[in-house]
């Protein structure tokens, strides 16, 4: 595919990053050329200098050629202008617009997204809201992802010292789990590890499970996590981050606090947020963040624009006795080290955003991406069609690569998880992983021929 991405953010070097990197003929767009230039040098991308809500510029970049056009600049209004200049050029491009302000779209936006000539929108801070809600729903664990409608779910649950298996085979984590479980990998050493049948569970392992929600909650609890509903949770910074986990949460029936130093930033979103709690004072304050509550939060959120203040204040939190931190980075060279400091989970609002894009450059009748782990590892689930490679044979003869796997097919409301006799029928949803490398590999499994 030919792609336009207009931007030299960070956000904008991570699509341009992932797409070259799976082949697609990638154009850059934007003002900076110093970042341009060190884009071309690191990534195997073309670039054009100017502003992306240029015409000229658009077309110089191979507007009317390319497939999709991805604006993800820091402004709202150039993205929104390249959209539009891109429908009116080539009208059979795929339109994609990083949005930051939620006045524009959504329940309360003043803007239908059609108007906009937007095909797509992106928000990293929506993203990260969904994938905090989706968290707060499965108490214990470190990272969920969440296929067919809610169905399956692909979760991380870290092995802590007083987990009962720790030394014990992996055999006994599905025998506790009491339904049909997968363990898809075991992250161990900042490696994810496929699992042979003689691996036992080590301390500091994080195990990914695949399987119906059920029995996901049996398997935490085998693994020695408490299942406790996620009640209460507090949230350091209100910025746009804060904002949106706030009030996905609060719409959850969970009740939030957001405490943020700025007394202009609280007024702001004590206008947007009426049933959530407001507080003007610094969260790195560990006498504050006990007194509001940091010692008996169900979670604690760090969401305050700088990812060391964030580090910082989840490990502050954790201290103090909350039962999950999270922090927000979006440095992946970074998300490992959190990790291995205590920080229970990492959220990283850049990353997240790319899985919808990422849909939209995979072949076949293709439902959602999502990734794990510093996108170590990715989910496809996808409508298996008449004629693909994966259908009408059991999956032992498939011949996958090494490094991926099917986790789950769902039949109607029937929720297989595969054996090697499993036979994928056409209309089944099936949820696949594999490392990011191995996907164009596999795209024979996705679509007839």
């Amino acid at each position: 595919m030919q792609v336009i991405v207009v931007g030299t953010g960070t956000l904008s070097l991570n699509i341009a990053r992932r797409l070259s990197e799976e082949r697609n003929d990638v154009i850059m767009v934007g003002e900076n050329e110093t970042s341009l230039r060190q884009a071309q040098d690191a990534l195997d991308v073309g670039f054009v200098i100017g502003k992306g809500s240029s015409p000229s510029v658009l077309l110089e970049a191979g507007l009317p050629s390319s497939d999709i056009i991805v604006a993800a600049t820091g402004s709202d209004e150039i993205n929104i202008v390249a959209c539009l200049i891109a429908e009116t050029v080539n009208n059979e491009i795929v339109r994609v617009a990083r949005i930051h302000d939620p006045a524009y779209l959504g329940a309360e936006g003043i803007i239908d997204q059609s108007e906009l000539h937007i095909d797509l929108v992106i928000s990293p801070e929506e993203q990260v809201a969904t994938s905090v809600a989706a968290l707060a729903s499965v108490p214990g664990a470190t990272d969920v992802l969440e296929f067919a409608d809610g169905k399956v779910l692909a979760v991380g649950a870290e092995v802590d010292a007083r987990s009962p298996l720790i030394g014990r085979p992996l055999t006994e984590l599905r025998r506790r789990a009491g339904g049909p479980l997968l363990v898809a990998g075991v992250y161990r050493g900042e490696i994810v590890n496929a699992p042979s049948r003689d691996m036992r569970v080590a301390e500091g392992d994080v195990l990914f499970l695949v399987a119906d929600r059920p029995t996901v909650r049996r398997a935490l609890t085998g693994l020695g996590k408490r299942w406790v509903r996620t009640r209460n949770v507090l949230i350091a910074g209100g910025g746009w981050e804060g904002v949106a986990i706030a009030r996905r949460l609060s719409a959850a029936g969970v009740h939030t606090k957001i405490i943020d130093r700025d007394p202009a930033v609280c007024d702001r979103v004590s206008q947007l947020l009426d049933d959530t709690l407001v507080l003007n004072g610094d969260a790195m304050d560990d006498r504050l963040l006990a007194d509001e509550g940091g010692t008996r939060a169900d979670m604690v959120i760090a969401a305050l624009g700088n990812e060391n203040d964030n580090l910082f204040t989840a490990l502050q939190a954790k201290r103090l006795g909350a039962r999950r931190v999270a922090a927000l980075i979006d440095t992946p060279e970074r998300m490992p080290f959190a990790s291995t400091i205590g920080v229970d989970i990492v959220l990283s609002p850049l990353l997240t955003s790319l899985n919808p894009i990422l849909q939209l450059v995979r072949r076949g009748d293709v439902v959602a991406v999502q990734t794990l782990r510093e996108s170590l590892v990715e989910g496809i689930e996808f409508v298996a069609a008449e004629g693909a490679g994966i259908v009408g044979l059991p999956l032992s003869l498939l011949h996958m690569p090494h490094g991926s796997v099917v986790g789950a097919v769902v039949r109607g409301e029937e929720v297989i998880i595969p054996s090697g006799s499993t036979v994928v029928q056409p209309g089944d949803r099936v949820v696949l992983f594999a490392r990011p490398a191995l996907i164009p590999r596999m795209q024979r499994l996705l679509v007839p021929g």
